[in-house]
């Protein structure tokens, strides 16, 4: 990499720079590591929204919870040697009415959670219309009949399955995993993604392929690929523009020294859409319209590490929705530990509340957010009380990608690149994920490959 002083500015060469260092622009930096690649990330960690704290051999992932597919994130996991913790024989529950119920077991769920025969019929429903859904979205996208009914989806808002409900408890619920899985309300996504991420709670997780936590959390794979980037990946660089010719980029930034600008050959933008919009000032406005209809989720998280001994009734469950708490949802991540022989005392818990819950969460103090879901925790769980250990608040104001009723339709524009711009996010594909992410940011470089071997 040369580089020379211009007035107060730093200017540099590379053949290819990535800004974003999420799990998007790692695997794309990771892909183009022949490359003079340089990645460009504002925070001062990698990993976005990926982040994982460790405590005595449990860990809790504080954004992104669990890794899912197929394709090169998984790839990179078994390339690296991440030993993944297993989740099989692991379950979801619902606790309700002060009863933890087990999903997998439907009489389970109607009969055992203290419902009303009112709340039974509305939840009934309520599940009948998603799973009526489900097999036509995991259809081949070019079969004609399932075009028609993710076109339907598509237009239609996630709260329709709500339609003629009255029961407070279903509805209650709906919301609760709306916030949970997707970080909104079921009025503001469009049904298809809704469809789709109730999906795998309402069915057996254990399909969901290579549904697993990686032991360490998620942050042990974006740990791995900044340490291999070295030098190249810079830290507290945010980018200030992002502005290209037919054939060649500058992307002007600030570092810890000043000012500072990168002539390239090609640019991979993984930011989220708000940011693209904010530093690519030379967008065509069908692009712009396109990162518009583009909304986030937003979450609350609190981690708790525990000090328990002996088996508990969290042990087995991956994951139990909480739909009437200060939290909708509790993770328990130390049940990729739990096998068979004796239990190793201690855990790892992480609470989520997502959607408007974590909208009103956000006007209060951090202490006051765990004080409330630490009542709550203790209401679930009394033999807690005494043994929550060391704990950790997070707000995420931009998580999930989702989208309003139509607008998934501008969603192909974004697939393609911009002369030597190419874009990567977990946005560009049906279900967003870590391992959708992944997948953009390898396919993106794959792309700027091929078109710096054709220029020679």
């Amino acid at each position: 990499m040369t580089a020379s002083r211009k007035n107060t500015r730093h200017e540099f060469e590379a053949d290819v720079v990535v800004v974003g260092a999420g799990m998007a622009g790692l695997m794309a930096a990771t892909t183009l590591a022949e490359q003079n690649v340089v990645v460009l990330e504002a925070a001062g960690r990698a990993g976005g929204r990926v982040e994982s704290v460790r405590r005595g051999g449990y860990w809790i992932n504080l954004g992104t919870q669990f890794t899912e597919g197929t394709g090169p994130l998984i790839e990179a996991l078994q390339r690296h040697r991440v030993a993944m913790g297993s989740l099989a024989g692991k379950k979801v529950a619902l606790a309700l009415n002060g009863k933890q119920v087990d999903t997998s077991n439907p009489f389970a769920l109607m009969f055992r959670s203290g419902m009303s025969w009112a709340d039974r019929a509305g939840l009934a429903a309520v599940g009948a219309r998603i799973l009526a859904a489900v097999p036509f979205l995991a259809m081949n996208p070019d079969n004609r009949l399932a075009k028609r009914v993710r076109a339907k989806l598509d237009a239609r808002s996630a709260s329709y399955v709500l339609r003629g409900v009255g029961s407070e408890v279903a509805r209650d619920m709906v919301r609760s995993w709306s916030g949970q899985w997707m970080g909104c309300e079921p009025e503001e996504t469009a049904a298809t993604q809704f469809a789709l991420s109730m999906g795998i709670l309402l069915t057996d997780p254990a399909k969901v392929p290579n549904l697993t936590l990686p032991e360490g959390g998620n942050q042990t794979l974006t740990d791995i690929l900044a340490a291999d980037l070295g030098d190249r990946l810079r830290l507290n660089s945010p980018v200030r523009s992002v502005e290209w010719t037919d054939d060649s980029v500058v992307v002007d930034y600030e570092d810890d020294n000043g000012p500072a600008r990168i002539r390239a050959r090609r640019a991979i933008v993984t930011v989220p859409g708000d940011v693209a919009v904010k530093i690519m000032p030379g967008l065509p406005p069908e692009y712009r319209a396109a990162f518009d209809e583009i909304h986030y989720g937003r979450y609350v998280v609190v981690g708790f590490f525990t000090h328990e001994e002996g088996p508990q009734r969290w042990d087995d469950f991956i994951a139990v929705s909480t739909p009437r708490m200060a939290f909708q949802a509790m993770f328990n991540h130390a049940a990729a530990l739990r096998g068979p022989g004796p239990r190793k005392p201690g855990g790892a818990l992480a609470c989520f509340a997502g959607g408007a819950v974590a909208d009103r969460l956000f006007e209060l103090s951090d202490s006051e957010i765990l004080a409330r879901f630490t009542a709550d925790l203790l209401a679930l769980y009394p033999e807690l009380e005494g043994k929550l250990g060391e704990t950790f608040v997070r707000r995420h104001p931009r998580v999930v990608p989702f989208w309003a009723p139509g607008g998934r339709a501008t969603l192909p524009t974004l697939r393609d690149h911009l002369g030597p711009v190419h874009l990567a996010g977990d946005y560009q594909l049906d279900m967003p994920s870590l391992a959708d992410a992944a997948a953009s940011g390898e396919r993106a470089a794959r792309q700027v490959l091929a078109s710096l071997s054709r220029r020679g």
